[in-house]
């Protein structure tokens, strides 16, 4: 990942370094908002942490200790973005340094309300769940929509919208900042999310262990729990997967019936759709457009990656019903879902915009196809070879 940034920002100059930082950050806003209730909960300590009834403070330690990898990656990011600078790394160093810590500050700041608000969904998410409005909201749904919500997940949805559209409309107001005050003003906005990260965890210690306690056994309830008989025929059917080859057509059928359930994927990347033809309305340079396409391309496999959990697919599962090369070519084929919606807004985009010609437009479609692949391989001997042999 890195190595990948690296290559993506090394040549650029100082200038198209702060654009690419601000790209990054506007992914990211998308990302923590996605993934840090999946980080959080349900949480295998939870009952150990139970029996030695451990104090506010130790939970707030733990929660944040479970949060430490993702958010190291993240710092790490913006570090490579602002200082692996390959032609001049020691140019313009007071201004690289300023931008790392405006984006450290930013990344920092939208993870601590991140948390915040996914430890206090528990109890929000279990009354919509179990209350007379919850149920009459599924009902509505199923009649008008022919989609089973669970309502226990309209918190979890308003948390996605207001964390990552929040992250983004903050770095669009940076960036509107820097073009009418300077350089320094675009710190604002990031000494704004960590000043309200600091103070929404400490409103939250008070009250951790209920909330705690709380959004783990609601997490943890809905993960695991099977949808009822009048729902079963609104969720994914096999015969729907077309593009399938029919050798590992049961095997998506199955990672996806799981994904669908328990993730909200296609919110994510519509939001990663939109940021792109936002960023294509400032009218950048092509080489920053086929970029930006080629990361969001890319960022579509990090549902191979989560797809690794347990949860979706337990290794006595995975070898009761395929051989190892069938799970890497279903997790290949899982993704081949999003390649036409993927390749239309490229396109439409372009013709639109202008950005991107046809050449590179192949060029990014078959990476995604041959990065999926590769993924899939090296998510499979990672999961054969280092987390299931090392697992308690």
């Amino acid at each position: 990942m890195f190595g990948v940034i690296l290559l993506w920002t090394g040549p650029h100059s100082v200038e198209q370094r702060v654009v690419s930082l601000r790209m990054f950050l506007f992914f990211a806003s998308a990302l923590i908002a996605f993934s840090t209730p999946y980080l959080l909960f349900p949480d295998p300590a939870a009952t150990l942490l139970q029996l030695g009834n451990v104090s506010r403070k130790d939970i707030m330690r733990h929660l944040a200790g479970r949060l430490n990898l993702f958010w190291a990656g993240g710092i790490l990011c913006v570090g490579v973005i602002c200082f692996g600078d390959l032609n001049s790394p020691l140019s313009h160093l007071p201004l690289k340094l300023l931008y790392f810590i405006s984006g450290a500050l930013f990344f920092s700041g939208l993870m601590m309300i991140a948390m915040y608000r996914y430890t206090k969904a528990g109890a929000q998410s279990q009354f919509w769940k179990e209350s007379e409005r919850g149920r009459e909201l599924r009902g509505r749904m199923a009649e008008y929509f022919k989609f089973p919500l669970d309502p226990g997940s309209i918190p979890s949805l308003i948390n996605t919208v207001l964390i990552g559209g929040g992250g983004m409309i903050l770095v669009s107001v940076g960036a509107l900042f820097y073009g009418l005050y300077g350089v320094f003003f675009e710190l604002l906005p990031a000494l704004f999310l960590v000043t309200l990260g600091f103070y929404r965890l400490k409103t939250l210690r008070p009250v951790s262990l209920t909330n705690y306690y709380a959004s783990n056994a609601f997490f943890n309830e809905f993960f695991g729990e099977t949808m009822e008989e009048n729902q079963a025929a609104s969720v994914l059917q096999a015969d729907q997967l077309w593009w399938v080859p029919s050798p590992v057509k049961s095997h998506v059928w199955a990672m996806l019936l799981q994904l669908d359930r328990k993730l909200p994927a296609g919110r994510v990347l519509a939001v990663g759709h939109i940021v792109i033809w936002v960023l294509s309305y400032r009218d950048p340079s092509e080489q920053l457009m086929v970029s930006a396409w080629t990361l969001f391309a890319l960022f579509h496999h990090v549902l191979i990656i989560l797809s690794l959990s347990q949860r979706f697919a337990p290794g006595w599962f995975r070898r009761w019903v395929g051989s190892p090369v069938q799970w890497i070519f279903a997790r290949a084929w899982m993704q081949f879902r999003w390649i036409l919606l993927l390749g239309v807004s490229i396109m439409f985009n372009s013709l639109i915009f202008g950005h991107v010609s046809y050449a590179a437009q192949l060029y990014i479609l078959a990476g995604y196809a041959g990065s999926a692949l590769v993924i899939s391989y090296v998510a499979h001997i990672y999961q054969t070879y280092v987390s299931e042999q090392f697992r308690v």
